[in-house]
């Protein structure tokens, strides 16, 4: 039996509330691995600074940096959430986090094609912008079929359904979260 537990989960499905009532979770979100933020903007919450392409570079240790991060989290014991995206998915399914990551188990957690608009409004509530906004839209096909031509021998694969958020999915999911006292 896998006793250690990564989710990756689209985004606005409510990761990073996840962390905040559950002491069980850690929420690894790969910004602060992928991009090296400029002066200005470093002060701000993660969710306002997301989007600022012109005011971050890319960090050459990425994605080895979230890499070597996430397995000492997974260490831990508690559930590491990160987002189901592109690059933070072929991180996992590389050969260095694969060869390290013994006894985990992965599940992606995914909406609908049909329920995007649902996740816009997620977004504009918490504040992204437009940008941030207009490139999840441009890239939400590629995840659907990243998401649907995902292994099944060593991804669990779970639709989050139609104003589900991803607390709600996993105890329905049978998974144990330990809420904050």
């Amino acid at each position: 039996m896998k006793s250690k537990l990564l989710v990756l989960a689209y985004m606005g499905t409510g990761k990073t509330e996840l962390e905040k009532h559950y002491d069980n979770v850690i929420d690894l979100d790969f910004q602060d691995y992928k991009y090296i933020y400029d002066e200005s903007i470093q002060h701000l919450p993660l969710e306002k600074r997301k989007g600022q392409t012109s005011l971050r570079t890319e960090n050459p240790d990425y994605p080895n940096n979230f890499i070597k991060d996430a397995l000492k989290e997974l260490e831990t014991g508690k559930i590491i959430v990160s987002p189901f995206i592109e690059h933070v998915y072929k991180a996992i399914d590389s050969y260095i986090f694969k060869r390290n990551a013994k006894d985990t188990r992965i599940v992606l957690v995914f909406p609908t094609e049909d329920d995007f608009e649902e996740y816009v409004e997620r977004f504009k509530k918490r504040g992204n912008s437009e940008e941030f906004i207009l490139r999840r839209r441009r890239e939400f096909p590629s995840l659907v079929d990243l998401f649907n031509n995902a292994s099944n021998d060593e991804y669990e694969k779970v639709i989050i359904k139609q104003g589900q958020f991803l607390s709600d999915v996993l105890i329905e999911y049978g998974i144990k979260l330990k809420r904050r006292e």
